[in-house]
């Protein structure tokens, strides 16, 4: 909804202030022959009821003298004036105020001017009636339809979280919480197990669906990951260590909607990108595959993954969760086919540039650009190439949108604007963009003794 503010015309402020023409005319003729009436020595009032009033206050005062005197009115005469002025006012409101009631726009019209312009997400207020739920109610309504799922595999065992789809004993969890489980166990909120079969699961999204023998459960109530707010308040429940902890309640907000996440297989390849709710609620391990709620007490996430480590550094606060739009669409296709077949709402293949290429340091002079035992000398050298600039070299262009526009040669500066060094840098930016995206490549070509700078775009080719 937008919420444009608006700011009153400015008033005139000489309103109210009375010019000298209007004290004038203020002054009622008094006739001469009045006028010459005797009238008693320091006395002012109007001479036609013969009455004298106080004493004039006198306008000859010099400093360092004292101040002289006001004259002071009666308290009857004092009061009846005030009422009068009172009663007035109370009037004028009254009237204004039946003008509005009954006549609306047609009996007051405010013109305003527009100054400015801004957009503001408003969602109800806990009035009762909303169905909008303070936090410790909306835990206490998820922690009921919050389950924890132990595994035994060929290895060990594990557990995770999960949470209750529908009353007749289907269970949401995630992928690999039971991958490669020989046996699987759902705990309810009541502490009662029950052992479970894996109905199906989609490794690309990363959710399962479980079933146990067991009716008259109370399944969550789906909210709405495309209506998440950044800043809306969101509650996670799980069981993030052992089963003495189940049903442990986190609060936080959301971080971003739409996330982009480029996952890796054990060698450091992204293997496929998921587009995920960001949490700063605390999740942990355990906490895979149960629900991340709002304050309406209504499922918007599943608990997936978080950011703990990387690069050296230790990270907190950075959780992610599945998108219930998307996940519904997979979990209802595996309670219905044992399987989820089209494309999938959550994750995609990696993005590629569809070039082969290494990253240089500008300013040194490189041999066998194209092999893997590549040379490099600062000094000039027979048979070397000079590379006055950082970059990524290219070597091969084998992606059909990159064919005849980038060309072996090529130095790859930047993408988007952003400088690319490393072969890497363009791996993890090509993955940040969504499926089929255009990216705007620049590079530096060889153009006889020098170099010239070169901008294409090109679509990104999806695995």
């Amino acid at each position: 909804m937008e919420e444009k503010e608006i700011l009153p015309e400015a008033q005139d402020k000489d309103q109210g202030v009375a010019s000298d023409q209007d004290i004038n005319t203020s002054v009622s003729e008094v006739p001469i022959e009045e006028a010459e009436q005797d009238i008693p020595e320091g006395c002012f009032d109007d001479v036609s009821q013969g009455k004298c009033a106080e004493p004039a206050v006198s306008l000859d005062w010099k400093f360092g003298t004292d101040a002289p005197s006001a004259p002071v009115q009666s308290g009857k005469q004092s009061s009846k004036r005030f009422f009068g002025v009172f009663g007035a006012v109370v009037a004028i409101c009254m009237a204004l105020l039946v003008v509005t009631l009954f006549l609306g726009d047609a009996g007051i019209k405010i013109y305003r001017t527009v100054t400015n312009e801004r957009t503001v997400f408003v969602k109800e207020q806990n009035d009762g009636t909303s169905g909008l739920l303070a936090p410790e109610e909306a835990a206490d309504l998820i922690k009921k339809s919050t389950v924890t799922v132990f595994v035994r595999t060929a290895t060990g065992t594990g557990h995770g979280s999960g949470f209750i789809y529908t009353a007749d004993g289907y269970i949401c969890t995630n992928h690999h919480v039971v991958e490669d489980a020989v046996t699987v166990q759902v705990v309810l909120p009541d502490g009662k197990a029950f052992d479970a079969t894996v109905v199906g699961s989609d490794e690309m999204a990363d959710i399962a669906v479980l079933k146990i023998d067991k009716t008259g459960l109370t399944p969550v109530k789906l909210g709405s990951s495309a209506a998440a707010l950044v800043g809306e308040s969101v509650v996670a429940v799980g069981t993030p260590a052992k089963l003495d902890y189940a049903g442990t309640a986190t609060f936080g907000k959301i971080s971003a909607t739409n996330r982009i996440v480029a996952l890796t297989d054990d060698s450091g390849v992204v293997n496929k990108k998921m587009t995920v709710l960001q949490t700063d609620a605390s999740v942990n391990p355990g906490n895979s595959g149960g629900p991340l709620a709002n304050m309406y007490g209504e499922v918007i996430g599943i608990v997936v993954m978080k950011v703990s480590y990387f690069g050296g550094t230790t990270f907190d606060g950075i959780g992610f969760a599945l998108p219930i739009d998307g996940a519904k669409t997979v979990i209802d296709a595996i309670i219905k086919d044992g399987k989820f077949e089209g494309e999938n709402p959550i994750a995609t293949g990696r993005s590629l540039l569809g070039v082969t290429g290494r990253g240089l340091l500008g300013g040194y002079w490189y041999a066998n650009l194209d092999a893997d035992d590549i040379l490099q000398s600062e000094t000039e050298k027979a048979g070397y190439t000079y590379i006055p600039y950082d970059g990524v070299y290219v070597v091969n262009v084998s992606g059909v949108n990159a064919t005849g526009k980038l060309q072996e040669g090529d130095i790859i500066t930047k993408i988007n604007g952003l400088n690319m060094y490393t072969v890497y840098n363009i791996i993890d930016h090509v993955n940040r963009c969504p499926a089929n995206a255009i990216v705007t490549v620049t590079v530096m070509r060889p153009d006889g003794e020098s170099y010239r700078e070169v901008n294409v775009d090109i679509i990104l080719l999806s695995e």
